[in-house]
C-alpha cells in the first residue's frame, strides 16, 4: 500500500521509499501498522499503548519516542497530535494488491468440556494444525504465541484476526461427546466477517493424527490454492498413540509454565511419550530439551549435553520435516559450542517451517554469538514483526545482540522489557550502564545480582558463559563487567559520581 512517498507491506514487514527498505524499530513498525489499519480515525494514546505493548506497562514516553520516529520518516504533516485526544494517521492510504500467499490466524477452539485436558488437547490440535500450513509456503501463518494470546473466552475472532492483521481466520468450538472430542471449525473472512466453510471432526481414541491431516488440506482447498500440496500437508511427526500424544501435550504444556518443579514434570511426561511410542520424533526432542534444561542449559554436565544432542539427532532421523526438531538440535549444538553447527539446524529450521517465527528469532541469536549482532538483529526484529505478540525472550536474545554490536543503549531497553531479570541479566544491565557512564545504575543492577544471588561473582559468570564464539566479544564483556565493579568500588570509597 502507498503511504504518500512511501510504499508499506504489512506482510513482509518492509515500509520503502523509492525502493530503498526505510529502517524502523519493531515496536515503530508496529505502531505505524496500527496507525495504517485505522487511518483518518483518531486513535487515543491509551488505544495505542495497550495494541503496541499488550499486557505491559510502560511510560507515555515509548509511546512519545515511536511517534517521534515515525515523524522524522513520514513528517510532522502526516502523523498529526490531536490535542487531548490523541494522534490521527492524516494521509490517503493506497491499497495495492497484495501479493504472495494470503495471511491466516488459527486462533484457539472454544473449549466446551468439563475435563482440563480437553482444552490442552485441542490446543495443540490448533498448534499443529499450524505447523502442517506453515511448512509448505501455500498459506502465512500468524505466529502460535500471538494467536494464543487472543483467546475466545477474552476477545471476540473477528476482531482478534483484525488486531493481528490476517486476511483469514480460523475458529470454532471443541465439545466433549460421548464418542471424544468434537472440533467443529469455520473459515472466515477478516475483512467482511463472512463464513466460507465449516466442518465437525471427532478426535477419537486413535488420537488426533487423522484430524491434523484433514483439517489443513480442507482450509487450503477452500481458498482456491494447490491441491497438489495435499501430501505435503501431513504431520511432519505423528503419533497415532493417544496415550502418547497426551503426554507429549502435557509436557509441552508443564515446559512452558514457570515454578519448581514443571521441567521435571514434563521430563516425565515425555518419558512416557517416547516409551509408548518409540517412532514419535517430537518426543525424542522435547525429551533432550527437558533434560538440558534441568542439567543447566549451557552450563549442563558434557553427559547431559551429550545426551541431549542424541535424542535431538534422533527426532531429526524420524522426522526430517519437522522444524521444532531441527531448533532444538540447534539449541543442543550451541551449548555444547558447535557454532558452524548450530548455525546450520537453526537455518534448517527456518528453511523448513518459514512461518515460524520462532526459529527465525533463534537464527537471529547464533548470528549475534557467532560475531554477527547486524545480522542477528535483522532476524529477531523481523521475527518480532512475524509474531506480534511474542514471548518475552526475544526481548532478551535481542538485548545481548545489541550489547554485542555496542549497542548499550538499546540493549539497556530490550531488558528492560523482560518481566524478570536473574542475576546473569542484572550484570548485563550493569555493564551497559557503566559504559554509558551512568554510576547509579550500574551500582544498582550490581547490587541487585548480588541480592538475588548472594556470593555471585560477576566476573566468574563472564568466564563460564559459553554462548560466545570469539574469545574478542568475551573480552568487551570482561572489559565493561570490570570497569561496572570498579565503578562501585569508587563510588564506596567516595571517588565517582554518576547519573540516576
Amino acid at each position: 500500500m502507498k503511504i504518500g512517498a512511501h510504499d508499506l507491506d504489512l506482510n513482509r514487514g518492509v515500509l520503502a521509499r523509492d525502493g530503498r527498505p526505510v529502517h524502523l524499530r519493531a515496536k515503530t513498525f508496529a505502531l505505524l501498522a496500527h496507525l495504517v489499519r485505522n487511518a483518518g480515525r483518531v486513535i487515543g494514546k491509551d488505544e495505542l499503548l495497550g495494541a503496541i505493548w499488550p499486557g505491559l506497562t510502560v511510560t507515555e514516553d515509548s509511546l512519545t519516542q515511536a511517534i517521534s520516529d515515525l515523524r522524522r520518516v513520514l513528517g510532522a504533516e502526516v502523523l498529526r497530535t490531536v490535542p487531548r485526544r490523541g494522534y490521527l494517521l492524516d494521509v490517503l492510504v493506497e491499497e495495492q494488491v497484495r501479493e504472495g500467499p494470503p495471511l491466516i490466524v488459527v486462533l484457539p477452539f472454544l473449549t466446551l468440556s468439563d475435563r482440563a485436558e480437553d482444552r490442552l488437547l485441542a490446543d495443540a490440535i490448533v498448534e499443529e494444525i499450524g505447523q502442517c500450513l506453515g511448512r509448505y509456503g501455500v498459506v502465512r501463518l500468524v505466529a502460535r504465541h500471538s494467536a494464543f494470546q487472543c483467546r475466545p473466552e477474552d476477545i471476540a475472532p473477528l476482531e482478534a484476526a483484525r488486531k493481528l492483521g490476517a486476511d483469514w481466520f480460523v475458529e470454532g468450538p471443541a465439545r466433549r461427546v460421548p464418542s471424544g472430542l468434537q472440533l467443529s471449525p469455520a473459515l472466515c473472512e477478516t475483512g467482511t466477517g463472512r463464513q466460507i466453510w465449516s466442518e465437525s471432526f471427532l478426535v477419537a481414541e486413535d488420537g488426533p493424527a487423522g484430524v491434523m491431516t484433514v483439517l489443513p488440506h480442507r482450509i487450503v482447498t477452500r481458498l482456491g490454492l494447490d491441491e497438489q500440496k495435499r501430501m505435503a500437508l501431513t504431520p511432519a511427526s505423528p503419533s497415532s498413540d493417544q496415550g502418547a500424544w497426551r503426554h507429549f501435550v502435557a509436557g509441552v504444556a508443564a515446559l512452558r509454565r514457570y515454578g519448581p518443579g514443571v521441567n521435571e514434570e514434563a521430563r516425565s511426561h515425555f518419558e512416557v511419550t517416547v516409551l509408548r511410542d518409540p517412532g514419535f520424533a517430537l518426543g525424542h526432542a522435547y525429551l533432550g530439551l527437558a533434560q538440558m534444561i534441568i542439567g543447566g542449559f549451557d552450563s549442563a554436565p558434557a553427559a547431559v549435553l551429550c545426551e541431549g544432542l542424541a535424542l535431538a539427532l534422533r527426532a531429526v532421523e524420524l522426522a526430517p520435516e519437522e522444524a521444532r526438531c531441527h531448533a532444538i538440535l540447534a539449541l543442543a549444538r550451541l551449548w555444547r559450542r558447535e557454532f558452524e553447527a548450530a548455525e546450520f539446524s537453526a537455518r534448517k529450521a527456518t528453511e523448513t517451517n518459514p512461518s515460524d517465527p520462532d526459529p527465525q528469532a533463534m537464527l537471529g541469536y547464533v548470528l549475534a554469538l557467532r560475531g554477527k549482532p547486524l545480522e542477528g538483529i535483522a532476524l529477531i526484529e523481523a521475527a518480532m514483526r512475524g509474531n506480534p505478540l511474542h514471548p518475552d525472550w526475544y526481548h532478551g536474545d535481542l538485548a545481548i545482540a545489541h550489547h554485542i554490536a555496542g549497542n548499550h543503549a538499546t540493549a539497556i531497553a530490550c531488558l528492560q522489557r523482560l518481566p524478570v531479570l536473574n542475576a546473569w541479566k542484572h550484570t548485563r544491565m550493569a555493564a551497559c550502564h557503566a559504559t554509558l557512564g551512568d554510576v547509579a545504575g550500574t551500582v544498582r543492577h550490581l547490587d541487585l545480582a548480588e541480592k538475588q544471588s548472594p556470593g555471585w561473582d560477576a566476573q566468574a559468570m563472564v568466564d563460564g558463559w559459553s554462548e560466545l564464539e570469539h574469545e574478542a566479544d568475551r573480552s568487551y564483556l570482561k572489559r565493561e563487567v570490570a570497569l561496572a565493579l570498579d565503578l562501585r568500588e569508587q563510588l564506596r570509597s567516595g571517588h565517582a559520581s554518576g547519573t540516576g
